[in-house]
């Protein structure tokens, strides 16, 4: 059996007539054919629309983000890449080239995402309230409003320049500790601590209906166009699962107290497949993608990706340990570091909804053939 199959078959649920965490996102692992290659994961991203994030887990390649508010260009999707300020680019008949219903198709063998022989990893969004949603913008140089449909405040904003070069400016709702917020922004694609500047969000909040940009040329110059990737924080709010009322995202942040034992526990509620991690204070350290299909083991060493770098996937550190609950930060050196601050966020593992059938949580399958072992 293939690992994305095999990846496939965990992940899936059944049951529940609402929204399941699997509904709306999914990691799924697959390795390059040098050919056209569908991946099933499950997600209408046709029907629904979202976000596809590709990243190369064995060799030094870019970061890949393809979605549907940006579209095709030449038979490929159009990407942008979370560790380079380039604007929108595209790989001719390389690349993403449809979003399905199921899933979606990638053309070809090209490296970043297809390269016959090498393992990928892939993280699908889908648009839905309360968890995702995707804007685009042509920027006027004026302080304005830009509609979304994510039916509750975001948590954290990515946004990035389409038509040009341009550092990823990030909202997140607990920079600064929560203090003032809004008059603060990451740059993604860097390693820097947080920057003050309300020229970014005109030091404003986002709501349930609005997010508000400033005059910064990253975020609304004039003739330019632009995305943003906005994703909820589900606190008391959630209506996912069988009875419409469980959360599924979390934003937060937390202080890093030095400590290994597990002790430094972050509690979501929930425990969580996928977290991302970037320290706000002080500049030097990367963000941090951390999830289960790769590897989030507690007791041992994660299977990391760096945000802001093309590197290949780094398995030498125990950075967090799950729990029930939440997670535990354990680098002393890193994700805890004595005295430092941390935004992230954080997504429940699934399914919610208890399976009705049993193929969808277990399968089996063989390949080639061998004498009986006795």
């Amino acid at each position: 059996m293939t690992a994305s199959k095999i990846v496939a078959a965990a992940a899936s649920s059944g049951g529940g007539s609402t929204l399941d965490v699997d509904d709306v996102f999914r990691t799924f692992l697959y390795t390059g054919t040098g050919a056209d290659q569908t991946i099933t994961n499950n997600i209408d991203l046709s029907g629904e629309g979202g976000l596809v994030w590709v990243k190369s887990r064995t060799s030094t390649h870019a970061h890949y983000l393809f979605d549907t508010e940006r579209g095709f260009t030449s038979g490929a999707g159009n990407f942008i890449s979370t560790n380079t300020v380039n604007g929108d680019a595209n790989t001719g008949n390389f690349g993403v080239s449809s979003f399905n219903s199921d899933g979606f198709a990638l053309h070809d063998g090209w490296s970043g995402a297809n390269q016959s022989g090498a393992d990928f990893a892939s993280w699908t969004f889908r648009k839905a309230e309360k968890f995702f949603d995707i804007v685009t913008w042509s920027g006027n140089g004026s302080n304005r409003d830009i509609s979304h449909n994510l039916g509750s405040e975001p948590g954290m904003i990515w946004i990035k320049k389409r038509s040009g070069s341009g550092d990823w400016v990030v909202y997140h709702k607990f920079m600064n500790g929560g203090t003032n917020a809004n008059q603060y922004y990451l740059q993604l694609n860097e390693a820097n601590a947080q920057i003050g500047d309300g020229s970014t969000f005109n030091n404003t909040s986002p709501t349930p209906t609005v997010f508000t940009i400033g005059t910064h040329n990253d975020v609304n110059q004039s003739g330019e166009t632009y995305v943003a990737y906005l994703f909820a924080d589900n606190t008391n709010d959630g209506e996912f699962g069988p009875d419409s009322d469980q959360n599924i995202i979390k934003c937060g942040s937390y202080d890093a107290d030095g400590t290994t034992d597990g002790s430094n526990e972050i509690t979501l509620g929930f425990e969580p497949q996928f977290i991302f991690l970037k320290r706000y204070d002080s500049g030097g350290y990367y963000s941090q993608i951390i999830d289960n299909a790769r590897g989030m083991v507690s007791g041992g060493n994660d299977s990391l990706i760096w945000s802001n770098v093309s590197g290949a996937e780094v398995t030498s550190i125990n950075s967090v340990d799950v729990t029930a609950t939440g997670f535990s930060v354990n680098d002393s050196g890193n994700s805890n570091l004595n005295n430092s601050n941390w935004i992230y966020m954080a997504i429940r593992r699934g399914p919610l909804a208890a399976p009705t059938d049993a193929t969808k949580v277990f399968s089996m399958d063989t390949q080639g053939s061998s004498a009986p072992y006795f």
